[in-house]
């Protein structure tokens, strides 16, 4: 279980280092571009990014001693209508005051302080999240999919071509196809493709999809 969390560290570090990257290559007016996520540009969204891996050295800093109440299937199951409205206030609020100087070192530094955190704990500690208590070792799946996910909406606000890196990319396709509990359709055999419908990026005529938006 522990060689399970430190290869979901990495494939988190590689996909941070990569978006990082291609910010560092872009132009300072790309921050201020528009992204599909409605009311979003860049700078919120690499805001959300970093904040979403940085969730886990908060959380492990509070481990409680109660049963966990999700697994890395069912944390998936939540009104995200509901939420949408506190999802990205916590976000315009992560982005205020930043600059992409300080997002980037943010989006980069979350996976150091994430392994810092975590060193000591075992993989069944149970951790606060924002749905519900849930395990270290289920936990990094979902932050494996928010990086895999949010990585292609910036790559497609950046007009870059998406391309998760394997690792946080073979996980998300996990995770949804656990959530799909079925074969995924022929039409989606490409990963990518499988993504973007499966999260509501992509269009597709199965009334199963999205699983998640």
């Amino acid at each position: 279980m522990r060689e399970e969390m430190d290869a979901a560290l990495d494939a988190l570090a590689t996909e941070a280092d990569d978006l990082a990257a291609l910010l560092e290559a872009a132009p300072e007016a790309a921050w201020r571009q528009p992204t599909r996520l409605p009311g979003w540009d860049v700078t919120v969204l690499v805001a959300h990014l970093a904040r979403g891996i940085g969730r886990i050295a908060a959380y492990a800093a509070t481990p409680l001693d109660e049963p966990a109440q999700h697994d890395r299937l069912s944390y998936f199951h939540y009104d995200a209508a509901g939420m949408a409205a506190d999802v990205t206030a916590r976000a315009r609020e992560a982005a205020q005051g930043a600059t992409p100087t300080s997002l980037v070192a943010a989006l980069r530094g979350a996976v150091p302080a994430a392994r810092a955190a975590i060193a000591g704990l075992a993989p069944t500690t149970v951790i606060p999240s924002a749905i519900a208590p849930i395990t270290l070792r289920d936990y990094l799946p979902t932050r494996e999919l928010e990086a895999c996910v949010h990585g292609l909406d910036l790559r497609d606000a950046l007009a870059a071509p998406l391309t998760p890196t394997p690792g946080v990319l073979a996980s998300t396709v996990a995770t949804l196809e656990g959530l799909l509990s079925a074969p995924r359709p022929a039409a989606l055999a490409d990963d990518v493709a499988f993504v973007e419908a499966a999260t509501g990026r992509r269009l597709f005529a199965d009334p199963r999809f999205p699983l998640m938006a």
